[in-house]
């Protein structure tokens, strides 16, 4: 996403986060439809997750849970 917002920038504490809570780790089964979220495997055969990638799909569910004007 480029031309975004400086506040809308991953910092290292969202970094932090994401590695604390091991939202990075993937399972042992890689569907093809994530290979584009891969961003290595370990030696255990745990795929890891680009964190990048999942920052990027993050900020657009959330611009369309804002384009929601009445979710109820």
């Amino acid at each position: 996403m480029s031309g975004v917002l400086n506040v809308l920038q991953m910092k290292e504490e969202d970094v932090l986060k994401f590695l604390a809570a091991e939202t990075h780790l993937g399972g042992t089964n890689l569907d093809f439809q994530m290979e584009q979220h891969i961003y290595k495997s370990k030696s255990d055969g745990i795929y890891i997750i680009n964190l990048k990638r999942t920052w990027e799909r993050l900020q657009l569910a959330a611009c369309a849970i804002v384009a929601i004007e009445k979710p109820y």
